[in-house]
């Protein structure tokens, strides 16, 4: 059995529901905020449908993965996505939704991880330290 782990971060932003979520999915700008991670092909969320499929490359220059995706599914209004991780090193499920809110609009995102390589008692560890890394990754996305 696949040990995985997962994490949950929520945040608030200064926009409706569907311009959250496309700022969240726009792989130009994963391309650009993230280290040493080049995501191919990268283009804006509006581009991305469901059996859409991308790559996010991350490495130091010869040591590195890849971690392919494939976008289940994708709608803007409701916003919502599913992505699935289908990499060998990295694997797991991302659920986004974006509800309207008061101040624009509340962003929850929801994610398995499963690291193949690590033994299953650390890999709560592993979400524990990627959610740190995707909160300010996604507060990057959002404008904050």
């Amino acid at each position: 059995m696949q040990e995985s782990a997962g994490f949950v971060v929520e945040l608030t932003a200064d926009y409706p529901p569907a311009e959250a979520l496309r700022r969240l999915l726009d792989l130009r700008e994963h391309d650009r905020i993230i280290p040493l991670t080049r995501v191919t092909p990268a283009v804006p969320a509006n581009e991305l449908r469901a059996g859409s499929t991308f790559v996010a490359r991350t490495a130091v220059g010869p040591l590195g993965f890849d971690d392919p995706m494939l976008v289940e599914r994708i709608s803007f209004e409701p916003a919502a996505a599913r992505i699935v991780k289908q990499g060998r090193a990295l694997r797991g499920g991302i659920d986004v939704r974006v509800v309207p809110s008061a101040a624009g609009s509340t962003v929850r995102w929801e994610q398995t991880v499963h690291l193949p390589w690590l033994p299953g008692i650390l890999q709560p560890v592993a979400a524990r330290v990627l959610r740190v890394g995707y909160r300010r990754v996604l507060g990057r996305l959002l404008g904050g």
